[in-house]
């Protein structure tokens, strides 16, 4: 049996147009107002059952059968001319029989039948009959028709169910018909539905959906236990991605292909077609592809000595995993009936404002996946940006977060921050030593030589001191001093460390100035800074 068109958006519109039809049908005064919205000619008569026209009359059969009112919805069919073990089977039998196999078999659009008296012209049937639909059976095709017969009286004719499509009954409801258990807990549930899908029938298909997750349990437990025991175990994060999200997605395939059929209405396929399971089981194995694949990847960064790269995974995969759930959205919506496209077109206006909204936010996750990328800087980098140094702490979605040396936090929004000009001072391979020595414009030559030589030498012997670039010169004049410039480089990037070494440096300088008879100029000019 091929899955009709027929979407969850159809039973949602049914169901809607049948409780508009019963307003109207209650706020009518008129006695004999037809149960449709729609009003027939003024010249028809009065039919208790409202058989007036092809249309009353299947909606009237429809809406008794809804209700299993099956007494009510037998005086829809025309009994007339019978063959004896059919007419033997009983009115209300072979109008529930009916309502069985219409709901099993055909979906009736009442809106495409005639609300004529005189019903649908051009039909290949005769003018006396209206066809509803064909069902398909070994035999061939059924037709379901509505004939037009004479009324009880006899004075005029109204609509009824054929007697040709009567006749038909038994064998179609013999191909079309309930299993034992769908038929015993149709007759002892209530007639209670939801989306045209009767309670019995959900009770049954989570029964069958319960086993197949049962079985699917035991077949991913197994085929973990196996995998784990192998001579190159699986991860535990594969472990569980197995007895997870795959143990669904198989349940799933297997309740759809392998459920007995024998019991499925339309409504029902409808639902199915609607994935809402299907779906959320990829779903779940999408994520959880993403999550595991982070994990990989934050691995191999660590071991590669990449923490950076391992802060961009999270945005990264929050993205991804946002974009597969918009996108399994827009397939579901899809697959209930409803347009995605127009969905959008509904969402462009409301989207655009947002996107308005966000353009700042926008701005700084671009700016801090640039960051990420890019690494400027890292995490734990001491550096100096606008006028402010410290290191860096966190470089989340909005903003950078900073703590200063006087242990402050300071907070740079990205987009600012990744346009500032970024001196990383934790990227330095050594660390340069230039004091700045301003001798008395009064020093002696061969004092002021011999000085500068005695520098050289305890540069050059220093164990921590750079070989290249280390230099000692005589720089110039000021009108008050001698300018001794001195470039050299401390082998470390350990700042504490660093503070040791030219702390001893100094001293040995100062040392030197008091051996060789070398005075610091005036107060204004006099110092030893290390830089």
């Amino acid at each position: 049996m091929s899955s009709p068109e027929v979407t969850v958006k159809s039973l949602i519109d049914k169901d809607d147009k049948e409780k508009a039809d019963e307003k109207k049908e209650v706020a009518s005064a008129e006695v004999g107002s037809s149960l449709t919205s729609l009003q027939i000619d003024e010249t028809s008569f009065f039919d208790e059952f409202n058989r007036i026209t092809p249309r009353n009359t299947m909606y009237g059969f429809l809406t008794a059968a809804r209700a299993r009112d099956f007494e009510l919805a037998s005086h829809y069919l025309d009994y007339r001319n019978l063959p004896q073990d059919v007419a033997a089977i009983g009115q209300m039998k072979l109008a529930e029989n009916l309502s069985l196999i219409l709901d099993r078999t055909l979906w009736v659009d009442i809106d495409n039948l005639s609300n004529n008296p005189d019903g649908k012209k051009n039909e290949a049937v005769p003018s006396y009959r209206d066809l509803v639909g064909e069902i398909s059976t070994s035999q061939g095709k059924v037709q379901i028709l509505l004939q037009r017969v004479p009324n009880k009286e006899g004075t005029q004719t109204i609509w009824k169910i054929s007697n040709a499509t009567v006749s038909k009954i038994p064998l179609l409801i013999e191909e079309y018909g309930y299993n034992r258990i769908g038929e015993w807990l149709y007759q002892s549930l209530p007639s209670f539905e939801f989306l045209g899908v009767m309670l019995w029938q959900w009770v049954y298909f989570a029964c069958s959906f319960v086993f197949f997750v049962l079985v699917a349990i035991v077949l991913t437990r197994l085929l973990s236990f196996v995998l784990v025991h192998l001579k190159f175990p699986i991860q535990q994060d594969i472990v569980g991605f197995i007895n997870g999200p795959i143990c669904l997605l198989i349940a799933v395939i297997m309740s759809r292909s392998l459920s007995d059929e024998s019991n499925v209405t339309i409504a029902f396929l409808a639902v199915i077609h609607g994935a809402t399971v299907l779906l959320l089981a990829w779903t779940w194995v999408f994520i959880r592809i993403v999550d595991i694949a982070k994990h990989r990847l934050s691995q191999r960064f660590i071991r590669q000595d990449k923490p950076h790269a391992v802060f961009l995974l999270r945005p990264v995969s929050n993205v991804i995993k946002t974009s597969i759930v918009i996108i399994m959205l827009f397939v579901w919506f899809e697959n209930l009936g409803f347009n995605a496209t127009t969905l959008l077109a509904g969402l462009g206006i409301g989207g655009l404002a947002i996107a308005l909204a966000a353009q700042k936010t926008v701005e700084n996750i671009i700016a801090a996946i640039t960051l990420y990328t890019s690494a400027p800087v890292r995490i734990g980098n001491l550096c100096k940006f606008d006028n402010h140094l410290g290191t860096i702490e966190e470089i989340g979605l909005r903003a950078t977060r900073i703590r200063t040396l006087d242990r402050s936090v300071i907070y740079v929004a990205n987009a600012k921050f990744v346009d500032m000009q970024l001196e990383n001072i934790s990227e330095r391979e050594r660390i340069s030593y230039r004091p700045k020595l301003m001798l008395s414009a009064k020093t002696e030559q061969q004092n002021l030589h011999a000085f500068m030589a005695s520098v050289r030498v305890l540069l050059k012997e220093h164990e921590h001191i750079a070989d290249e670039p280390c230099r000692v010169r005589f720089k110039g004049f000021t009108p008050w001093a001698l300018q001794i410039d001195v470039l050299s480089y401390v082998e470390t990037v350990d700042f504490a460390f660093y503070m040791e070494i030219i702390e001893e440096l100094n001293m040995a300088i100062l040392g030197l100035l008091n051996e060789h008879n070398c005075e610091l100029a005036k107060p204004e000019f006099a110092r030893v800074v290390g830089s």
